[in-house]
């Protein structure tokens, strides 16, 4: 079972949990340096003021006390020692403080194994004073006193990551929740209403937010559904009349073979198509109707499409080299659209020959027409696209790639100007 942490570095760069975590433990971090950095400054401040006016006391004292006392006003202690030498006697001053000038009012020497704080002061016209307390004590107390400082202050950093861990998990837990929530929400289920269980959290406004919004996507897809329905039936019907009248009329021998009569049925049948796949699109079904997941034999499939456009083909010729036996986990209307479309686009825009082969799940349409530019190939499948003589709606490729984008078919277009056009798709 995965520990917080183990959740929580699992993915650093996603987790809202450890960049909440990674900020507390920065603002610890900025907020111990800070406070050691002013301990350490203030201390070593206080230090040194407290350090030179004890100096300072004791060279007034010596001062004053001298020119009447002599030698016996120069103290001599376990921790100050003091010295009033002539120019002429400096030989007989510890080497580190020699090389001392008048009225200096404290600094810090280290000899003989001690560490010192030193002043010095002019006495009469030719002696110099000398005292130096000894704070070796006080340094070695200083140091210890640093070191625990900065232990305490690792120790506060070490304990931080965790302890933000933990703040982070308690205060994101109710966004978890929320995002949970979200996540088991299923298309074409009623949401349930969030808001009633984050109402005593802060993530509540988001909840009432995320209600409203999912209030009105539920009645945008209800609108959409209706619109999908209505027009499955209000636009097939008038096309099965217009198709039914069609097949009435070429039963007459004299309107058997006319021009705009079989244009009507072309365009009957093109819109018809282009109407059913539309709506398949504009579904999201990924079952049939019952419960099976959709399968079909696009050998098959592409077979009968070929055969129903052979009257449109006129004057070109349709070579299918191969055609192997494939099954794909996709409905028939997807191989319709698809390979449909590539067809009637190969049939307007390519040449006078079009080569059809299916071998190893893979589906290419050739031809050796003009080809297309660069600029074509670029916006060959964008929707509403149109270039070159007999453009059509701009949509045949575009609803090919939309197709291939839904079953995951990998789709590749080659084509040169005077080489002709070449579509595979992998039916994966």
């Amino acid at each position: 079972m995965k520990t917080g942490l183990d959740r929580l570095f699992r993915n650093p760069r996603d987790s809202l949990q450890f960049r909440v975590a990674f900020a507390l433990a920065l603002f610890v971090a900025v907020v111990v340096s800070a406070v050691l950095l002013a301990l350490f400054t203030i201390n070593g401040r206080l230090k040194t003021d407290l350090l030179n006016a004890l100096v300072a006391r004791q060279m007034t004292e010596l001062v004053d006390d001298y020119p009447t006392q002599g030698a016996n006003a120069i103290p001599r202690s376990a921790n100050l020692t003091g010295y009033v030498v002539a120019p002429d006697q400096r030989n007989e001053l510890p080497d580190a403080l020699r090389g001392l000038g008048p009225n200096v009012k404290g600094v810090t020497l280290t000899y003989d194994n001690h560490t010192y704080r030193v002043g010095t002061h002019a006495i009469g016209d030719h002696k110099q004073a000398y005292l130096a307390y000894d704070i070796t004590a006080i340094e070695s107390r200083e140091s210890m006193f640093k070191i625990i400082a900065i232990v305490a202050a690792l120790l506060v950093l070490i304990l931080a990551v965790p302890l933000g861990a933990w703040i982070a998990r308690i205060s994101l837990k109710p966004i978890n929740a929320l995002a949970e929530h979200v996540a088991s929400l299923q298309p074409g289920a009623r949401p349930t209403r969030l808001a009633d269980q984050f109402e005593h959290y802060e993530v509540g406004v988001i909840a009432h937010a995320f209600d409203r919004f999912m209030s009105r996507l539920e009645e945008f897809v209800e609108r959409e559904r209706s619109f999908t329905a209505d027009a499955s039936h209000e636009l097939r019907t008038p096309l099965a009349v217009i198709q039914g009248a069609v097949e009435v009329l070429q039963q007459d021998p004299q309107l058997a073979d006319s021009g705009p009569l079989t244009r009507i049925d072309r365009a009957s049948h093109q819109m018809a198509e282009l109407i059913e796949a539309l709506l398949f699109l504009a579904r999201d079904e990924q079952s049939e109707a019952d419960g099976a997941a959709p399968s079909c034999r696009a050998d098959v499939v592409i077979g009968e499409i070929v055969e129903a456009y052979r009257p449109l083909m006129a004057r070109k010729t349709i070579e299918v080299d191969t055609l192997d036996s494939c099954e794909i986990a996709a409905p028939r209307i997807a191989v319709v659209i698809a390979f449909g479309n590539l067809l009637r686009n190969a049939l307007r825009h390519g040449g006078n020959e079009i080569r059809i082969t299916l071998a190893d799940r893979r589906l290419t349409v050739a031809d050796n027409g003009d080809g297309m530019t660069t600029e074509e190939l670029q916006h060959a499948f964008v929707r509403g696209y149109r270039s070159g003589p007999g453009a059509g709606l701009g949509l045949g490729l575009y609803l090919v790639k939309r197709v291939a984008d839904r079953y995951h078919w990998r789709i590749r277009l080659a084509s040169r100007p005077e080489e002709g056009t070449r579509i595979e798709l992998q039916l994966v």
